[in-house]
C-alpha cells in the first residue's frame, strides 16, 4: 500500500564518497537521499532542504563533524533536525560529545546496515511525529489557522528578524463586526462557518511563505506581514474587504446587510527607528487601538497606526 506521505528526506555528510555510497545505497529504497561532502555543502543543504535526519561524519576537513552539529544547533531553521554521528571515534569521551552537541544518535564504523536502517527508521519516525504534534499544538482546530499561542511566538522572532535585517513589520489585528449579533441570529453552527470563510478570505490575501494568519480570539485574527511597510499593509486590509464584500456574506443585524470587518494596523519601520524596539505587547497594543479607531469611526473600516 502506498504511503500517504513522502519518504523522509536523510542528509549524508561525510567527505568519503565510498561511505556516502554504502550509505545511500542502504537507504535509497526507502528515503529520499541527500548528500554533502563537507560540512559548508552540508549546512547550505540543511538550511535549503530541511531534511528529516542528517547522518553526519566527525573526521571531515576544515570544520569536522562536531562543530558543524554546533551550527546545526545554533540556527534557528535547522535546530530541531536530528543529527546522527556515524564515525571511526568509538570511545565513550568522542560519544558523548556527541550527544552533549545535541545529537540523537551516535552510530560506529564500519557501518553495520540493519543498525544503520534501524537508527534512521527509528529517528525520522519520531521527528515527524514530533513536527505534526506541534503543528497541532500550534493551529486553530476550526479554522486551521495558526492559534494565539504560535502568533505570539512568532512575532517575539519576526520583530528580531526584521530589526536584524532593517526591514519593516507590519501587524493586521482584524474583527468581525457584529459578530455577536450574527451568532444570535443565524446559530453558533452559520457563525462557525462564517469564522472558516473568514479565515479562508484572510489566507488568500496574505499568501507569502513570511505572512502567518492567526486566529488570536473568538471573532478576531491577527496577520503578521514580514518586510512590509504602511502601504504594503494598507493594500493587504483593502483587498481583504473587497474580497470579503464579493462573498457577500448576509448579516441582517449590519448596517450592509452584509458581513463585514474592521482592520487595525501597526507598522515600524526599523531602518529609521531612532531607540529601541518595540516588543510583541507593544505592536499589538499599537494595533488594537488602531482597531478601536476603526470601530468608532462606524466599523468596515482600516485604521493605521505607526510605531511608536
Amino acid at each position: 500500500m502506498t504511503s500517504a506521505y513522502p519518504p523522509s528526506k536523510v542528509l549524508i555528510v561525510d567527505d568519503n564518497v565510498a561511505n556516502i555510497g554504502m550509505m545511500a545505497d542502504a537507504l535509497s529504497a526507502e528515503y529520499d537521499i541527500l548528500v554533502a561532502k563537507s560540512a559548508q555543502e552540508g549546512l547550505t543543504q540543511a538550511l535549503h532542504a530541511q531534511p528529516d535526519l542528517i547522518l553526519l561524519d566527525v573526521v571531515m576537513p576544515v570544520t569536522d563533524g562536531f562543530a558543524l552539529c554546533r551550527q546545526l544547533k545554533s540556527c534557528e531553521q535547522t535546530h530541531k533536525i536530528p543529527v546522527i554521528f556515524v564515525s571511526a571515534l568509538d570511545t565513550v569521551k568522542q560519544q558523548a560529545k556527541g550527544f552533549e552537541l545535541g545529537a540523537v544518535d551516535y552510530i560506529t564504523k564500519p557501518v553495520q546496515i540493519p543498525i544503520l536502517r534501524a537508527r534512521v527508521q527509528t529517528h525520522t519516525r519520531l521527528y515527524r511525529q514530533t513536527v505534526q504534534l506541534e503543528a497541532l499544538a500550534a493551529t486553530d482546530p476550526l479554522t486551521n489557522l495558526a492559534n494565539r499561542r504560535k502568533f505570539e511566538e512568532a512575532m517575539s522572532q519576526e520583530i528580531e528578524r526584521n530589526q536584524r535585517e532593517n526591514h519593516a513589520l507590519s501587524l493586521l489585528i482584524i474583527d468581525i463586526d457584529k459578530f455577536k449579533d450574527y451568532n444570535d441570529r443565524y446559530g453558533h453552527g452559520r457563525g462557525d462557518d462564517c469564522l472558516v470563510a473568514v479565515a479562508r478570505i484572510l489566507s488568500a490575501c496574505a499568501r507569502r511563505g513570511t505572512d502567518l494568519v492567526s486566529r488570536v480570539g473568538g471573532e478576531e485574527f491577527g496577520i503578521i506581514l514580514s518586510d512590509t511597510d504602511a502601504d504594503g499593509a494598507q493594500s493587504i486590509a483593502q483587498a481583504i474587504r473587497a474580497r470579503l464584500a464579493a462573498a457577500n456574506i448576509r448579516h441582517a443585524d449590519s448596517e450592509h446587510g452584509y458581513l463585514t470587518l474592521s482592520i487595525g494596523i501597526a507598522t515600524v519601520d526599523f531602518a529609521a527607528l531612532a531607540g529601541g524596539r518595540p516588543d510583541s505587547r507593544m505592536l499589538v497594543d499599537c494595533a488594537d487601538n488602531a482597531l478601536y479607531t476603526a470601530k468608532n469611526e462606524g466599523r468596515n473600516g482600516v485604521t493605521l497606526n505607526h510605531w511608536p
